[in-house]
């Protein structure tokens, strides 16, 4: 019993002792020391005095702005600053009015005030056209006629103009209330007052979330630069160099040899986004225009260990990928070339990012580098919620998986190692003969594949008006994702599908099924109640929109809906979790890893299916895997399962279809409240027995060897 975990040490120390050896050669490099130290050194305060001159460049609010107005005189300039203070224009040095405020005007005494805006030491011009007074009486009328100047290619001006202009407004309405009273008139001086608002404030947010949308953009791109050159020197490097064939020679498995590359580009490029992060911490810390730019953004240990996080994700994504790319290439030319396009193809979904009002939802949430990026911003901003951060980090780990698995198949092809052709055709080569079960490599590219059919279904789903076009999409594409894209790896790999559907369980084991299939729902929906209960959710309003949920289904024929969200999804996701899925694993990791892996997988696909109570439903529905995958395991076929599968949602959906029918009765109050405990306790009688008889069936020989 010790030989296994002796051999698993040596394993693992050859693994470190390439790893090690990998990274020190990549560490040595010169240009490896540049992209991971001097280019944070250099790049963030560079973008910091960038961002610098461009906030000095644009009329700030927060900070205090003087503007400086011309006159010809000083007479003309106390009678023009004594109206303009009345129309609440603040100037530098006043002890009265609004002493706080942060734009302040000067009044200059200019010979030519026209050449003094021109040549940039003022702002703007008033000068009166006419003679003036200096006083005013109230009993007499008053006309005066101003004048007021500006360089149209002056921000500043502008802004300075806009609010002279708006002060000698209010001046003039303050004179003429003044007037209307000295004569008794009951009027006011604007007889019509209109207000602007806007109905929502997100343009007061564009500016703060798009400034900060760039620190996770800049982060993830310069990570990306940081395992480029890793991963083309160890791949088409050592190609071109000689070296690769070298070390092929050597008594270590290939596998090995990529998995130490892997972790050799992996390290350089966190330690590149480690000292990115540091730098640009620091930058944004020590800038002085910092919240100019970020609002009230705290880079807090907490927030900048999340990104950190979500960094080494995508790292771990990435450096797979780039590994895919470069193995292929015959020298490092080739290798440059390859990446400059995949480098293009990347920054497109981050530039989108940019743009104003782009929220994490839908497709997003799913699209390399766009989620993350958004998943960077919102938790910078610490608007990140528990559902979009799960399928941001799943999806982006099982990209990483694959990109994986498939860089382990090229790297392995006698293609890529020995010979000047590409190695991209053996990943479709077919296999030599029939096999058993598909290999996890394409397990799961199958589930990276459809992971994002889902996200897709919810949009396309939309473009139907009525519930019963969105109910047959959705099937369709179920049946697609579940059935047509495993079905198709299956043919490709020559795998054959009929022992997962061979063995033929003792007559007990259905019934069996009947009585659980009849009475899991009951057990399903409390535990909903208790899960709810127990998260804080307001349990009546959350059942009544389950209730209005499921009374749209009545618009549709009873037949076609438990066809759509009863049959199809019990044979099709069937086939995929306890037969595709369940076979691929088991072959390589035993039954006990296929029973966990495949029902803990197929609770969280039902988490991002399209029900108001998918989260409450995520343990309820993975229990039921579990049971699903236990009868998988006993019973040696798919069959019972499906079956099992197919009653349980056809009585679920019967209940609540007929639920209006079924008031007073028990199974009618499920929308809003517990089941009477009579039901309770009858359906986990029902289950005991259920499970029983499954327990006790008879199988074939080599079953109960399994299960024994």
């Amino acid at each position: 019993m010790e030989q296994p975990s002796t051999d698993t040490t040596g394993r693992l120390g050859r693994l470190g002792r390439l790893t090690l050896k990998e990274l020190r050669e990549i560490l040595r490099d010169r240009r490896t020391i540049l992209t991971l130290v001097l280019m944070p050194l250099l790049l963030y305060p560079v973008l910091s005095v960038a961002f610098q001159q461009f906030f000095l460049s644009q009329p700030n609010p927060t900070r205090e702005q003087v503007y400086t107005i011309a006159v010809r005189n000083p007479d003309e300039g106390q009678f023009l600053m004594s109206l303009m203070k009345q129309g609440g224009l603040n100037f530098d040095g006043d002890t009265t009015g609004n002493v706080s405020a942060q734009t302040k005007f000067t009044v200059q005494v200019e010979e030519d005030p026209e050449e003094a805006v021109s040549s940039g030491r003022a702002d703007v011009v008033v000068r009166t056209l006419g003679n003036f007074r200096r006083g005013f009486d109230p009993r007499q009328n008053l006309a005066i006629d101003l004048e007021l100047l500006s360089s149209p290619d002056s921000a500043g001006g502008k802004d300075a103009s806009d609010r002279v202009f708006e002060s000698l407004r209010n001046a003039s309405q303050l004179l003429l209330e003044t007037r209307l009273k000295a004569l008794g008139v009951p009027q006011r001086a604007q007889p019509i007052m209109t207000q602007r608002r806007s109905l929502s404030s997100a343009t007061t947010e564009t500016q703060p979330n798009s400034m900060i949308a760039v620190i996770p953009l800049i982060l993830t791109l310069m990570t990306v630069t940081g395992a480029v050159y890793p991963a083309i020197d160890l791949t088409a490097g050592e190609r071109e160099r000689g070296t690769l064939e070298i070390l092929v020679a050597a008594p270590i498995p290939r596998v090995s040899m990529l998995i130490a590359k892997y972790i050799a580009v992996l390290v350089v490029a966190l330690l590149t986004a480690a000292a990115n992060l540091t730098m640009m911490t620091i930058t944004i810390r020590m800038s002085p225009l910092s919240q100019t730019a970020f609002g009230e953004l705290v880079m807090s240990p907490t927030i900048v260990t999340a990104v950190f996080a979500l960094l080494l994700l995508f790292a771990a994504f990435y450096s797979a990928v780039l590994l895919v790319v470069t193995c292929t290439a015959r020298s490092f030319k080739e290798a440059q070339a390859y990446l400059i396009p995949l480098m293009l193809v990347s920054l497109a979904p981050g530039l989108l990012c940019l743009m104003p009002n782009v929220e994490l939802t839908g497709l997003l949430m799913v699209t390399p580098l766009a989620n993350i990026v958004l998943l960077g911003r919102d938790l910078l901003t610490q608007k990140a919620t528990i559902g979009a951060a799960t399928a941001v980090v799943g999806s982006t780990a099982l990209y990483a998986a694959t990109a994986i698995g498939v860089a382990a198949r090229i790297f392995g092809a006698e293609s890529v190692l020995y010979s000047t052709a590409t190695g991209w055709g053996d990943l479709w080569r077919r296999a030599r003969g029939p096999q058993t079960a598909p290999s996890m490599t394409a397990a799961v590219v199958t589930i990276t594949v459809i992971f994002p059919l889902f996200f897709l279904m919810q949009g396309i789903g939309n473009w139907f008006p009525s519930l019963e076009g969105r109910l047959t999409v959705g099937g369709v594409i179920l049946a697609v994702a579940f059935g047509a894209i495993p079905g198709l790896v299956c043919w490709i790999r020559r795998v054959s599908i009929a022992p997962w559907y061979g063995v033929r369980p003792g007559f007990v084991v259905w019934p069996g099924l009947v009585l659980l299939g009849t009475s899991l729902w009951a057990l399903d929906h409390e535990l909903l109640i208790a899960i709810a209960a127990a998260r804080g959710v307001d349990l009546r309003s959350l059942l009544e929109r389950l209730a209005t949920y499921a009374g749209g289904f009545r618009e549709v024929p009873v037949g076609w809906i438990v066809l759509l969200i009863a049959c199809v999804p019990g044979v099709f996701e069937e086939f995929f979790f306890r037969g595709f899925l369940w076979s691929a694993i088991e072959k390589e990791k035993g039954w006990f890893a296929a029973w966990l892996t495949t029902s803990v997988v197929f609770g969280v696909f039902h988490l991002i299916m399209p029900n108001p109570l998918a989260f409450e439903r995520l343990i309820a529905t993975t229990v039921l895997g579990f049971v699903l995958g236990w009868i998988r395991m006993r019973t040696g076929s798919v069959l019972p399962g499906t079956f099992l599968h197919m009653l349980h949602n056809s009585v679920a959906i019967l209940i609540s279809y007929y639920a209006p029918n079924l008031q007073g009765v028990g199974p009618g109050q499920v929308p809003t409240t517990h089941l009477p405990p009579l039901w309770v306790a009858g359906a986990a009688v029902a289950t005991i027995a259920g499970l029983g008889l499954i327990a006790i069936g008879k199988y074939p020989s080599k079953i109960k060897s399994v299960v024994s």
